[in-house]
């Protein structure tokens, strides 16, 4: 595993990736500019920021570097972000593992240094309208990172061991001077907790500035109702993102979810709905051998994410199989 701050040269990033793993890497892109350029003709080293919460995530990003590793020969190709910690991933020939970006504490001026991949969509759910489409729910918000890591242990993800336990960024004087830097604010972090949730919808209402939250668990958003609708009513809550991964019961139950709460969010988001909030969330589909039944989803819902359950085993020639059977091939 190599380290970014060893390499030398300039680096060019490109990312289809999480927002937690974009915000990391503008993060270090922007405490140290010189080092990075915008076309990769003009890069010593490209880096391709990674996923690795479903095969097909692993799959797509393994396709960029191989055609990184074609179109730039001579050049170092790197995979990094939580990928990169899959050890007993092997990656493809000519691809390299770098470490997760660490740097300090950094307003990110210039989020262009960071080139975003449109994602991949699942073919036999189509969201409504360019902007979803195109993935950029998020991508033209600027992202505050507040915390990483995820405190639960769901059945089917990965997250807490590459990722690691949670975390909180407890720079609230800092996180605050660039809240009011910028507009249309999107809070990242693996699983925002609820004090995290409650104080940062006080301050929006306080200084009269939107923001949009993401990856906040069912659980906890039960526990902020209060603030998120108060928010809301004052017309700065923006996107609502909470992944349910499923509307069944029996499915949440095995998956290890807190049912109770999942069910009371989707009646809870119809609220938020009507506030003009817009909502957005996850699905795992074909969950073993649970039937899918999704019509509230596509009524309630603005945006969508759908992922294919995956036992977190990786092997390619399958993966290939499962991305004919469900993904757009947009690379």
């Amino acid at each position: 595993m190599e380290y970014i701050d060893d390499l030398i040269g300039k680096h060019y990033f490109t990312c289809s990736a999480c927002m937690s793993v974009w915000a990391d890497a503008l993060s270090w892109a922007n405490t140290n500019p010189k080092r990075v350029v915008k076309d990769p003709d003009k890069a010593d080293n490209i880096i391709v920021l990674s996923c690795q919460v479903t095969d097909l995530a692993i799959l797509s990003d393994f396709r960029v570097a191989e055609r990184l590793v074609e179109e730039f020969p001579g050049k170092n190709i790197f995979i990094s972000g939580c990928l990169a910690q899959r050890d007993d991933i092997e990656l493809p020939k000519g691809v390299r593992r770098l470490h997760q970006m660490r740097s300090n504490y950094q307003h990110l001026l210039d989020r262009s240094l960071v080139h975003y991949e449109k994602p991949f969509w699942v073919k036999d759910f189509v969201s409504k309208g360019t902007e979803l489409e195109d993935g950029h729910l998020f991508r033209d918000k600027y992202p505050l990172r507040i915390g990483k890591g995820c405190p639960f242990h769901c059945t089917y993800c990965t997250i807490n061991k590459t990722r690691g336990k949670h975390e909180k960024y407890d720079i609230e004087m800092l996180l605050t001077r660039e809240f009011m830097s910028f507009d249309n604010v999107v809070l990242i972090a693996d699983s925002p907790t609820p004090d995290q949730i409650q104080w940062w919808c006080d301050l929006a209402i306080d200084k009269r500035k939107k923001i949009s939250i993401r990856n906040i668990e069912p659980q906890v958003a039960i526990q902020c109702m209060d603030s998120l609708m108060r928010a809301a009513s004052e017309g700065v809550l923006d996107v609502f993102h909470c992944p349910i991964q499923s509307n069944n019961p029996e499915v949440l139950k095995d998956m290890h979810r807190n049912v109770e709460a999942t069910m009371g969010v989707i009646s809870f988001v119809k609220a938020l709905k009507l506030k003009g909030v817009k909502i957005a969330t996850n699905i795992i589909v074909d969950y073993k051998e649970f039937p899918n039944n999704f019509d509230d989803i596509y009524e309630l819902y603005d945006y969508v994410s759908w992922n294919p359950l995956w036992d977190g085993k990786w092997d390619r020639k399958r993966a290939e199989e499962r991305y004919d059977k469900y993904f757009n091939n947009r690379i």
